[in-house]
């Protein structure tokens, strides 16, 4: 298993795993992993290098990446997308980190080892601790951030739901 940054080798297990998130009638999270209205793959790999890079963000945004972790099948199974920092709003209602496990591939407990690979990246970006928020009735998620040192900031409601706010100490 491999973290790596979407290429255009990717597209065909890109749209395989899209598939799989639709059938599930699910949404992908993080959103930067999906393709807008009208955008290409090609599109989305250039938006992806943009935010990488801090180009051309709207209003609010930060700088961030996205990377797909790759089995050794060649198959995308998991997204994680890495704030390279918080701006004002995101320290109140924002993340660091936002992750998505394919449908297929949950509750097989990969999900602590790979949010420490993601934690790695963090580490290379020069970042000292990280803030990710969970659903609160998303129970799996919540054990993964605590099985990787996360400790629980703050609990608020967000639209319909109570997001857990968790900080987690880069070491």
């Amino acid at each position: 298993m491999r973290l790596e940054f979407p290429e255009g080798k990717h597209e065909k297990a890109y749209f395989e795993m899209i598939k799989e998130f639709a059938n599930a009638n699910e949404k992908i999270i993080p959103e930067a992993t999906n393709l807008k209205k009208g955008e290409t793959y090609d599109d989305f790999l250039q938006r992806i290098k943009n935010s990488k890079e801090g180009k051309n963000l709207k209003p609010g945004y930060v700088a961030g990446t996205l990377y797909f972790l790759i089995n050794n099948k060649e198959r995308i199974v998991w997204t994680i997308d890495i704030r390279h920092e918080l701006n004002e709003q995101l320290k109140i209602e924002g993340w660091n980190i936002a992750y998505s496990i394919r449908p297929s591939e949950r509750k097989k407990w990969y999900a602590t080892i790979w949010l420490k690979l993601g934690l790695k990246k963090c580490k290379e970006l020069w970042m000292d601790k990280v803030l990710i928020t969970c659903d609160k009735k998303n129970i799996w998620s919540s054990k993964v951030i605590i099985k990787n040192g996360g400790i629980l900031d703050a609990e608020y409601r967000l639209r319909d739901s109570i997001e857990q706010r968790y900080w987690i100490q880069i070491q």
